[in-house]
């Protein structure tokens, strides 16, 4: 009985207790709530951020530590260099100074100049051609063949004195136009060959024939003759 009593006074104090509390803010929880997954979500960007500025970061390193490398190769490779053109040019020193040595060790001579190549007294190279047409020298029997036909032809004209100077003039006329035909007949033709010779001179050559010459053609003067060469 005494515990049913106390239970129940229990039970009446606890719903006294609990008419007294205050009503719960359901609103209130909700922005809680919501204001801690905002907490949540800031902190893991953050942490996302961190994350990416370190990586970031250590890319960067990379970077400057493979330009540091890189820079260093170059300076490497230009001290090579500068060591390998420097070595190049107290070889050439050397080489210059053993030479100069040995030059001044032995005796110096000059080779004797070559002589000068003889020159052709007789060649030259053509440089003019020409033709001349000579008439012959009359034997005087043509005048006389000529005197004789003229004066038979001119004895057939005329009469008494007249017939005696036509038969003079036609032996006349007969002798000049004999003379003449002989002389043509006796012609002949040569040709003048300038030849400008290799020792500066300059020659006239008279040949029957200019076969094989022309302008320019070498020869050599051989008389009054002429030798292609």
């Amino acid at each position: 009985m005494k515990f049913r009593t106390a239970y129940a006074a229990i039970a009446a104090l606890t719903l006294t207790i609990s008419a007294c509390a205050p009503p719960t803010d359901k609103d209130a929880e909700e922005a809680a709530a919501a204001a801690d997954q905002q907490a949540l979500e800031l902190q893991k960007a953050q942490e996302e951020l961190a994350k990416a500025q370190a990586d970031a970061a250590a890319k960067q390193a990379e970077l400057d530590e493979a330009k540091a490398r890189q820079e260093e190769a170059e300076a490497e490779a230009k001290a090579k260099q500068e060591r390998a053109a420097a070595a190049a040019r107290r070889q050439r020193e050397a080489e210059r100074a053993a030479s100069a040595s040995r030059s001044q060790s032995q005796p110096s001579y000059s080779a004797p100049a070559p002589a000068p190549a003889p020159v052709c007294q007789d060649c030259g190279t053509v440089a003019s051609i020409n033709e001349v047409r000579a008439k012959g020298q009359g034997s005087g029997l043509g005048a006389i063949a000529g005197a004789v036909a003229g004066g038979v032809i001119g004895h057939q004209f005329g009469g008494g004195r007249g017939k005696d100077l036509a038969t003079a003039a036609g032996a006349i006329g007969g002798g000049v136009a004999g003379h003449q035909i002989e002389r043509s007949a006796r012609a002949s033709t040569y040709y003048e060959v300038g030849v400008r010779m290799d020792n500066g001179g300059y020659q006239t050559v008279k040949v029957d024939s200019a076969a094989g010459l022309a302008v320019g053609t070498p020869v050599r003067v051989d008389g009054n003759n002429l030798q292609l060469r």
